[in-house]
């Protein structure tokens, strides 16, 4: 039964009716297009036999899809101006959107399926571009990425709603989704088909190539590189058209196959944006370009929710690696602790790299997306949401990346008062604006504390920022005292305001070793204290009386007798 279904969808595919049948004009431009030995009059003069066609290819190559400033007023012009194949490939593009009816027809929205064909079109154009040592020809990824799913018009025209027996899979669904619909009920797919009518339209067979292969298969080495562009083109256009695509795994697949940037990819995708809106109103295609803006959003979103569960698996593994490193340290030899050391340094070096790339990628993409979405203020405010999420999520990388490099104390004898106050000023202008008072309680001499002053300034800092941002109410005071205990040989160094105590969460993440997913809430700066304190043989004890007193008292050592030997957790 499916078999005989098969064979009679095939049998029209193969008639002309009730396919729609290409103009004699553009049967004679395909013809030329195959024929290598056309030139570019010859070209000329078919198109010119049909004014509409005329008419469309002169607004095209006068219109943003070549950035031309002069203008064209002839198809000799746009010959000569455009170029023979480039001219001969976009008259492919146009004359098949001609063939095909648009808006909604027998439940098919085939606005839709023009303007997701636009945006694989624009997008694989623009890579191939950027790929150009690659040898994908621009203009022929064009017309790949817009043709790629023509047998699905096709079947639209070829199976009536009754034969099918159910409505036609939305256009915009996964094409896994759509082709597997079409075998169960059909018996045929629409890359089956559309091999077959590009093949009958005589198409270029580097063009019929890119109808023959799906999913990973289309990458394997023997694949021409227009069949993978078409393919890449493919899955970028999932990122605007449907919110589940896979950012993260597009910028692999674009590194692995075409040595293209994550920033070549967002480039490519921003650009299509105002192309395809531009192009789809010439072509009378409705769309909405602030809902793919949002599409697109919405999987920088994703991709960043993984990417923070990537860091906090990570984060895991290295702590833990750090853990047995410093537990076998002493009973290591010197050529060991090297090779040891080497080994974690290249793990923390990868996964730096790793998940660094794709953030920087995706924080710049939504900036780049924040121009784009002017005119839509919920979209803006996403593109800012996305962006400020990504800033967090590289300051906890390269707290990270800190915290699980060996602690190299460097001590000196520092003057405490300078070091504190070298601190301060970087708060200046976050005091002035919240309206805090500073009340400074120092002694008149210097006090020369045996330190690190680079990580006293670090927990200074983290001390400081916390305790602040527990001051939400204007105006509000800040103590900060320096006194000496100098018959404990111990320097108290105590911060207070009038604002909320600590949460619990910053008290964990400062006061205990065990970490986990819960240090992203307030970063790795704080148990970076830890052990700073630990290698100063120092403590930090907090305290805070009621709802409206939040401070912490540091304790370290006047004089130290620390080694210059590496500390770790």
């Amino acid at each position: 039964m499916e078999e005989n279904r098969r064979t009679a969808i095939l049998k029209k595919v193969l008639e002309k009716e009730p396919l729609p049948s290409l103009s004699p004009v553009t049967v004679q431009l395909l013809r030329a297009a195959a024929d290598e030995g056309s030139s570019a009059s010859d070209l000329a003069d078919i198109i010119r036999k049909d004014p509409g066609l005329t008419t469309r290819l002169l607004r095209l190559v006068g219109s943003v899809f070549y950035y031309r400033q002069d203008r064209v007023t002839s198809i000799s012009q746009a010959v000569v101006l455009v170029g023979f194949k480039r001219l001969r490939l976009m008259a492919l593009g146009v004359s098949l959107r001609d063939t095909f009816p648009m808006g909604r027809k027998d439940g098919v929205d085939y606005d839709q399926f023009w303007k997701i064909s636009l945006y694989r079109a624009f997008i694989a154009q623009a890579l191939a571009r950027l790929a150009e040592q690659e040898g994908v020809d621009p203009e022929e990824a064009f017309v790949g990425g817009l043709i790629l799913e023509i047998g699905m018009l096709m079947l639209f025209h070829c199976v009536s709603l009754k034969e099918a027996g159910c409505p036609f899979p939305g256009v915009d669904l996964p094409l896994e989704e759509i082709i597997g619909w079409e075998e169960e009920a059909l018996g045929i797919n629409h890359r089956e088909v559309g091999r077959i009518i590009l093949n009958r339209w005589r198409f270029p067979d580097a063009l019929v190539e890119t109808q023959k292969y799906l999913g990973a298969e289309v990458f394997s080495a023997s694949r021409s590189p227009l069949c993978k562009m078409v393919e890449l083109a493919r899955k970028a256009t999932e990122i605007v058209c449907r919110p589940s695509g896979d950012l993260q795994g597009l910028y692999g697949l674009a590194d692995q196959v075409f040595k293209l940037s994550p920033e070549d990819v967002n480039r490519a995708i921003s650009k299509s944006f105002k192309r395809v809106e531009e192009l789809a109103e010439q072509l009378s295609i409705k769309m909405d370009s602030s809902a793919d803006i949002m599409n697109v959003m919405e999987n920088a979103n994703r991709a960043l929710a993984r990417i923070s569960a990537s860091m906090d698996t990570s984060l895991q593994r290295l702590i833990g690696q750090v853990k047995q490193y410093s537990e076998s340290y002493s009973k290591m030899s010197e050529a060991m602790v090297e090779s040891n050391t080497a080994v974690f340094q290249n793990t923390l070096d990868a996964v730096a790299h790793e998940i660094r790339n794709p953030l920087l990628a995706i924080g710049g993409f939504a900036r780049r997306l924040t121009q784009n979405a002017e005119r839509a203020d919920q979209g803006k405010k996403y593109a800012e949401v996305i962006v400020a999420e990504a800033m967090r999520l590289e300051q906890v990388l390269n707290e990270m990346m800190r915290y699980c490099r060996q602690y190299e104390p460097k001590f000196i004898e520092e003057n405490m008062i300078s070091v504190i106050e070298g601190v301060v000023d970087e708060f200046a202008d976050i005091l002035r604006d919240k309206e805090i008072r500073l009340e400074r309680d120092f002694p008149e001499e210097r006090l020369e504390v045996y330190m690190d002053p680079e990580g006293i300034a670090h927990v200074l800092r983290e001390l400081l920022r916390h305790i602040i941002e527990g001051m939400n109410s204007a105006p509000g005071s800040l103590s900060l005292s320096l006194r000496a205990f100098w018959e404990n040989d111990l320097v108290l160094i105590r911060i207070s305001s009038d604002g909320r105590p600590m949460p619990d969460n910053v008290k964990e993440s400062l006061l205990y070793s065990n970490l986990s997913s819960k240090s992203f809430d307030v970063g790795l700066g704080l148990p970076m204290v830890r052990r700073i304190l630990n290698a100063h043989s120092g403590r930090v004890e907090i305290y805070g009386r009621g709802d409206t007193e939040n401070g912490v008292d540091l304790y370290l050592p006047i004089r130290q007798s620390a080694g210059k030997q590496a500390l770790s957790m």
